[in-house]
């Protein structure tokens, strides 16, 4: 069944929630993020993708919508995430989470769709807003529509790096990252599951491993200091396993965002993405 096409700017009723030190801590260590500003005290602030944690439930509200009609959610993929900061996110804030659907696209066979959720402070203030791009497979119309170029690059031939970091994901991550992220795909943690919708097996959640990307990007771009990040969006490409490597490379900087791409040990493209700071 194709989705609703004509539900985009759906708006659903806000909701409130308090991040807690703990609830950092725990994201940071899943992660693999040893950076000291995720520590309590009095500087202590959020990793850069922390904000998919108070967001998840509410993005949820959109993906399950029966208006919109996902009918199988294993048949979603998260092709894209984008988050734009106002300020960082830090224990003890009380988050106003308010939901829209902000598009609904016919890609002929496949349909996306984006969820956005802004983030607002105890005072009004901007905090957040975060974009999710979702891929429905067999979510489209099946006639045929123009495949449209994606906004987001990575690095191009010729390019000279300014940082390059290798990140190592654990056997243990995926269920590490689900437990403190709250997104229990059992994609990401039974290889029965996995195999039966078409995957080798178990893989990392892409926001799971955009999570210890994010934690070299700090460290290589903003001399570890979170709270210097801008924006950050990042297109899924490929899948990442479990007990395996994946290598970033980053260029650009100049008069313009940066701009990377993560790899697999065998060169293959896992995440486009590009930062900007301040």
């Amino acid at each position: 069944m194709p989705l609703n096409f004509d539900l985009a700017g759906k708006t659903y009723p806000a909701s409130e929630q308090e991040v807690t030190a703990d609830q950092i801590v725990e994201y940071a260590a899943a992660s693999g993020d040893d950076n000291p500003r995720y520590r309590p005290g009095l500087d202590q602030v959020a990793p850069p993708v922390f904000p998919v944690v108070p967001a998840f439930a509410e993005l949820g509200r959109v993906t399950t919508d029966p208006d919109l009609g996902v009918d199988n959610p294993l048949m979603i993929v998260h092709g894209e995430q984008e988050f734009r900061y106002h300020r960082p996110i830090r224990p003890g804030d009380k988050l106003t989470l308010n939901p829209t659907l902000e598009r609904v696209e016919d890609k002929g066979r496949h349909a996306t769709f984006v969820a956005k959720l802004a983030m607002t402070g105890a005072a009004g203030e901007p905090v957040v807003d975060q974009y999710a791009t979702i891929f429905v497979r067999g979510g489209g119309s099946g006639e045929e529509r123009p495949k449209s170029d994606t906004a987001i690059s990575g690095p191009r031939e010729g390019d000279d790096a300014v940082a390059e970091f290798s990140r190592h994901v654990d056997a243990a991550m995926p269920a590490r990252y689900a437990a403190a992220s709250g997104d229990h795909n059992p994609i990401h943690l039974d290889d029965g599951v996995a195999k039966m919708v078409g995957l080798p097996g178990v893989i990392n959640h892409g926001l799971g491993t955009l999570s210890l990307v994010a934690g070299g990007l700090v460290e290589h771009l903003c001399g570890g200091d979170p709270a210097r990040l801008r924006r950050l969006t990042v297109r899924f490409t490929d899948m990442v396993f479990p007990g395996s490597d994946v290598a970033t490379t980053v260029v650009g900087g100049e008069g313009g965002p940066y701009r990377f791409a993560t790899t697999r040990a065998d060169g293959t493209a896992v995440m486009v993405g590009e930062v900007e700071t301040g």
